[in-house]
């Protein structure tokens, strides 16, 4: 499982995000291939639209990034 920490604006701090399970709902909502663009970790694009961060691309599929958090934000 690949992570990445996107900033939460609901909690006020980083997050941790379960990137593949985000890659894998947006590749069945778009049925069509992401790829990550150059070196970058966080650039990705979707039918040839470039996308600069993981909220950012939740977004644009109407995901809440929230949903592939793995740490809980309240406790």
């Amino acid at each position: 499982m690949k992570t990445a920490k996107e900033y939460s604006d609901t909690a006020k701090r980083e997050v941790n995000v379960d990137v593949d399970a985000l890659l894998d709902a947006i590749n069945e909502i778009s049925e069509s291939e992401v790829h990550r663009a150059g070196d970058s970790t966080h650039h990705v694009s979707v039918d040839g639209r470039e996308y600069h961060t993981w909220r950012e691309l939740a977004e644009a599929f109407e995901l809440d990034i929230h949903d592939f958090s793995i740490s809980e934000v309240n406790r």
